[in-house]
């Protein structure tokens, strides 16, 4: 993988975001803003399959995190690269439930500019996510 400041930064910032993601999401409290993982089950769920699949992807979230830093310090584990691109695909389906289903379903309109920040940021992301493969990126 790249040593380089850059991605060194990256890396650290994306890893940082999935762990405060995941931990916010394991809390399990809706009341939280920045509960986005809350948010985005909600946002397609009802029922008791809302606090399974929460804690499910916070896990993931968390995983996420600790794998990219990881690979990054040259930590490898066998199934890195399957975990990696499993967890891709899966910030996919959160980037969809986010920032395409949930302003579809608010019936208060969306704030362009706040729209915008957030599919930004969770782009961000699912590229540091791709970056840290060897299949998309890294080396």
């Amino acid at each position: 993988m790249n040593k380089s400041i850059g991605a060194f930064l990256l890396n650290i910032a994306v890893a940082a975001y999935l762990f405060a993601t995941g931990i916010l999401g394991l809390t399990g409290r809706r009341f939280l803003d920045n509960n986005e993982i809350r948010q985005a089950v909600d946002s397609l769920f009802n029922g008791d399959i809302v606090g399974v699949l929460t804690v499910v992807l916070s896990i993931l979230a968390i995983a996420a995190g600790a794998f990219i830093l990881m690979k990054f310090f040259g930590i490898e584990i066998p199934v890195t690269e399957l975990l990696l691109v499993v967890l891709a695909v899966v910030w996919v389906i959160f980037i969809i439930m986010m920032d395409v289903v949930r302003p579809l379903n608010n019936s208060r309109g969306t704030n362009f500019l706040g729209w915008l920040t957030s599919i930004s940021m969770h782009l961000m992301v699912l590229g540091a996510i791709l970056l840290a493969t060897e299949r998309f990126g890294g080396k």
